[in-house]
């Protein structure tokens, strides 16, 4: 039944986003992005697999889990990307071995977990909180529900299991989808 609340939610967060607005390409948020794409005014000339391989780090994880190809593909989708400072506060020791073909299931787990179907703006999210009387719920490739909230200018995601990331920096649109850079990791939040 809560599988089936979220994903109905997120069918109507994707439909009321339509394409998004022009002036949508600026995530709201904090300070910094690590990794800054410029749009060509044709529009996006990357893919998102372009974008994360800006992260090494990030791109290893990808790779790994044997997901390029969700990230070049046609289908659109937002990714919630961790920062390298987010993946930096993880426990020591969270990501070794997660390149074994053993722990592939659990690595495919939680890089779907920052994953929505579809190209969310920030002017989407903003429209769908404030219709929503502050909050509203997308659901992540793992059928997992998210929250979003806003403060001011800052999008905040809470996962399924209560932890918080801030989205960060300013939004990358790609060929085929958008990614939104995040300041903690959801999924290994407990």
């Amino acid at each position: 039944m809560r599988r089936l609340i979220a994903s109905g939610l997120a069918a109507l967060l994707l439909a009321s986003c339509g394409q998004g607005e022009a002036g949508g390409n600026q995530a709201t948020g904090a300070a910094e992005s690590e990794t800054n794409v410029s749009v060509s005014p044709g529009g996006p000339s990357q893919d998102l697999a372009a974008l994360v391989a800006a992260s090494p780090r990030l791109a290893q994880l990808f790779k790994a889990a044997g997901m390029e190809r969700v990230l070049a593909g046609k289908e659109p989708y937002t990714l919630l990307a961790p920062t390298d400072a987010a993946l930096d506060k993880l426990p020591a020791g969270t990501f070794d071995g997660l390149d074994q073909p053993q722990r592939k299931a659990e690595l495919t787990a939680l890089l779907r977990g920052h994953i929505l179907p579809g190209t969310i703006l920030a002017a989407d999210l903003a429209r769908a909180v404030e219709s929503g009387n502050g909050k509203a719920t997308i659901a992540t490739m793992a059928g997992e529900p998210l929250t979003v909230s806003r403060e001011g200018e800052t999008f905040t995601i809470t996962g399924p299991a209560g932890g918080t990331a801030k989205v960060v920096g300013t939004e990358q649109p790609a060929r085929n989808g958008v990614v939104h850079q995040i300041d903690t990791v959801l999924a290994q939040q407990g």
